[in-house]
């Protein structure tokens, strides 16, 4: 679904619940407004989702612009396989044969297929077959059958796309899906804009993913996965990027049972590793987004590894309400919900 699509599903009164909802999957709280020169604020939709914007510095409407524009068009030139001018509907389009495409969406790509490396698969951006079968949040989400499961499954395999310089070439009958670090992705490209203008500070949401651009101190409120309108615990952070992937996120229920979104690309089915959601801090969007699914599916202990790789740190929430923090976050994260309890 475009942009235009977007705002036209959404009624005035819709977009306010969903922007209540987008900054509390990481809510957005000061922890220092004494340094603040002027501050600008905006919700917008792009890429399916709430963007929320907060500017500290001087031409903040004019930067606000600016950084909605390049989400649309990480969108709409790059990522979106529903775009038919993206680079990824491109890629998809030509499927067997290579397609060129922009050095950006080659370096997205890349990232995404090195965490596939680094988790075995199980984390895997040529899910697109599976994505439409279950096509969760659309129209058509439903319990797909174990042959369609099985027939998707066979298209499914990051080994199999060849990247020369700004050539991308998947296998036949391959379908590339970007989701799970589009929005990163974004947050990586603002990063980039907010770089070359006056900004002293920024707060970017874009649906799941943050980016904290500067210096200043922010408090990152992580979301109860079994209420999404309140958090469980906060992060104080800054300059950094982070994601988080729950099973609250997107679901359905079907024979008295739940299907979330987060598909194992081993499986075809949603993931069980006995986590509600993994929240995932490092320094590029895209990784921080491609890692908060891996990690999800993989669990805990398995994680750990791969979180290293990439000099990332986590927070991990169980089903049971207990939470594990990374080493990186001990001193960072605080618990304000007594629901849960931190597992040493």
């Amino acid at each position: 679904m475009n942009t235009a699509e977007v705002k036209k599903k959404f009624n005035k009164k819709s977009v306010l619940a969903l922007a209540v909802c987008a900054i509390l999957v990481i809510s957005i709280v000061l922890a220092d407004f004494a340094a603040s020169r002027s501050e600008f604020s905006d919700t917008t939709i792009a890429m399916g989702t709430v963007v929320s914007l907060r500017l500290f510095g001087s031409e903040g409407e004019e930067a606000a612009a600016a950084i909605e524009e390049n989400i649309n068009e990480t969108e709409k030139a790059l990522l979106s396989w529903r775009e038919k001018d993206s680079d990824v509907n491109r890629i998809n389009s030509s499927a067997g044969t290579a397609a060129s495409v922009s050095t950006e969406t080659v370096e997205i790509i890349n990232k995404a297929l090195d965490v596939s490396r680094n988790c075995e698969g199980v984390f895997d951006i040529t899910v697109g077959k599976l994505t439409d079968l279950w096509d969760f949040g659309g129209e058509g989400q439903r319990l797909p059958g174990d042959d369609e499961i099985a027939e998707a499954l066979g298209t499914v395999s990051y080994s199999s796309v060849k990247i020369t310089d700004t050539t991308v070439l998947t296998a036949d009958n391959q379908k590339l899906d970007l989701g799970a670090v589009g929005k990163g992705a974004a947050c990586d490209r603002v990063r980039d804009y907010l770089s070359s203008t006056s900004t002293d500070s920024a707060v970017i949401s874009v649906g799941g993913s943050l980016l904290l651009y500067g210096d200043r101190s922010f408090n990152i409120g992580i979301v109860n996965p079994e209420n999404d309108k309140a958090s469980m615990g906060t992060l104080k952070l800054s300059d950094t990027c982070v994601s988080t992937s729950g099973s609250y996120e997107k679901f359905f229920e079907k024979d008295g049972k739940v299907y979330h979104h987060i598909l194992d690309a081993h499986t075809g089915h949603p993931a069980d590793s006995r986590l509600s959601s993994v929240t995932v801090v490092c320094s590029s969007g895209t990784l921080s987004d491609a890692l908060s699914t891996a990690c999800y599916i993989l669990g805990y202990n398995d994680s750990l590894a791969l979180l290293k790789n990439y000099d990332a740190e986590a927070v991990f929430i169980f089903k049971d309400n207990t939470v594990r923090v990374t080493d990186g976050l001990e001193n960072k994260f605080t618990l304000t919900d007594e629901s849960f309890v931190i597992k040493e």
